[in-house]
């Protein structure tokens, strides 16, 4: 396995194309589908003019080996020519496997008779057998290289990064529709600058992604800043503030985007609202029912939306939310109080806290929150609603299966056939 040319890193890449492009002997609409013709055409155009000294049948001997395949007799082996190293794309598939990219190929070679690297490219007419894993080639990629050379400059190094430019379908579709050389090249180099320009960021956000300090204002403030949360999100979104609006009606297709997201966040919001709004209403006895859940997450929305440092989180009620309304219900049926009274009091109380958390950026304590916090609380949550949906059921049995009135029925059925064995 031969890992692909990082172009944002190895400057020998972007320099082997610019460079071989400007020599590189290419064939268009090639009508001969033939492995053999197809390559004494190329070797032919590269060594005729440049390489006198090297001979079509001496790069042949090199570029081929010989195989065996079963023939149309019995028990008879015919032999074929193959390429002896080439280089072609892979993807992996949905059962762990692995297939080829037929489409292409790139043939290697390393000549001693040869004096400088040579690149040939061929485009076909028509898509052409040349083996086992390369049975609809349409691009031919040739890359003879003398024996002589550095390692980062031979056949394989040289072939790689060729490979990895035509390892883009996009771009081999692009060629397949380039009407002259011309724009064959500039495709290819156009695409060679995008391919570093892509990767050389891709780096630079690994290197500053690998040296980030998780927690850097949290090491260097040793203090606690007042309000510094509040200070450091006015900071972050004011820029932004208007660009967040705007961008909402401004743009191609943004009022499709919009009506969409609208349509998808409603009915996300709208089922659990209605889900959770009933059971508040069962638990509640109609104190919190599903008209003021709606309500209530609407206006909690809005006021999100406006002045959150983070608008983007949706806001919805959940089942920890309805536990905790349920306990206020039963709290004040203990101790005889107004529910809504008290509701509005604990909403008041939570508000305070959190206004206290902002000021004192105490939500820097949850660098210690672990998943493992997260899942105890899903357990808890579990268990609870498991435990409401376990006294229904034994609810529902003792009113229907297990009544006074059944058990008569069922103390007079014994009675009635106890008396009819005493007498018979």
């Amino acid at each position: 396995k031969v890992p692909m040319k990082d172009f944002g890193s190895e400057v020998r890449a972007s320099l082997d194309i610019a460079h071989f492009l400007q020599s590189a002997v290419l064939l268009l609409d090639i009508q001969d589908t033939t492995l053999d013709g197809i390559t004494d055409l190329l070797l032919a155009r590269v060594l005729d003019q440049e390489e006198p000294m090297c001979s079509v049948t001496e790069a042949k001997s090199i570029l081929f080996t010989t195989d065996t395949v079963p023939s149309g007799e019995k028990d008879a082996l015919a032999p074929v020519h193959l390429l002896a190293r080439t280089i072609q794309c892979t993807c992996s598939t949905e059962n762990g496997s692995f297939d080829y990219d037929q489409s292409w190929i790139c043939a290697i070679g390393n000549l001693p008779s040869l004096q400088r690297r040579h690149v040939a490219i061929a485009r076909l007419k028509a898509p052409a057998n040349m083996g086992r894993t390369s049975k609809q080639v349409r691009l031919f990629v040739l890359v003879l290289c003398p024996s002589k050379e550095k390692g980062t400059k031979n056949a394989l190094e040289t072939g790689r990064t060729f490979a990895t430019i035509f390892s883009d379908m996009d771009l081999r579709q692009s060629l397949l529709a380039a009407p002259n050389e011309e724009e064959f090249k500039r495709l290819i180099i156009k695409h060679s600058h995008d391919l570093t320009c892509e990767q050389q960021a891709t780096n630079e956000k690994r290197v500053i992604l690998n040296n980030h300090d998780p927690e850097p204002d949290f090491q260097r403030r040793k203090k606690c800043r007042f309000a510094g949360g509040l200070q450091d999100d006015l900071r972050r979104r004011l820029p932004h503030y208007w660009a967040d609006y705007r961008d909402g009606v401004v743009g191609d297709k943004t009022i499709q985007k919009v009506i969409s997201t609208t349509l998808f966040l409603y009915f996300a919001s709208i089922l659990p609202a209605i889900a959770f709004g009933v059971l508040n209403d069962h638990n509640t006895h109609g104190k919190i029912d599903v008209k003021r859940v709606i309500i209530g997450q609407v206006i909690g929305g809005i006021f999100w939306g406006i002045f959150a440092g983070q608008p983007l989180l949706v806001q919805l009620t959940t089942a920890p939310l309805a536990i905790y309304i349920k306990i206020i219900y039963y709290i004040c049926q203990d101790f005889d109080l107004d529910f809504n009274a008290m509701y509005c009091a604990v909403g008041l109380w939570n508000s305070f806290f959190l206004i206290l958390y902002s000021l004192f950026d105490v939500s820097r304590l949850m660098r210690w929150s672990t998943r493992s916090t997260e899942e105890i609380f899903a357990l808890f949550i579990s268990i609870a609603f498991c435990n409401d949906a376990f006294n229904d059921v034994i609810k529902n049995f003792r009113r229907n299966y297990y009544s006074t009135a059944c058990q008569a029925q069922v103390a007079a059925r014994y009675a009635a056939v106890a008396a009819e064995s005493s007498s018979t």
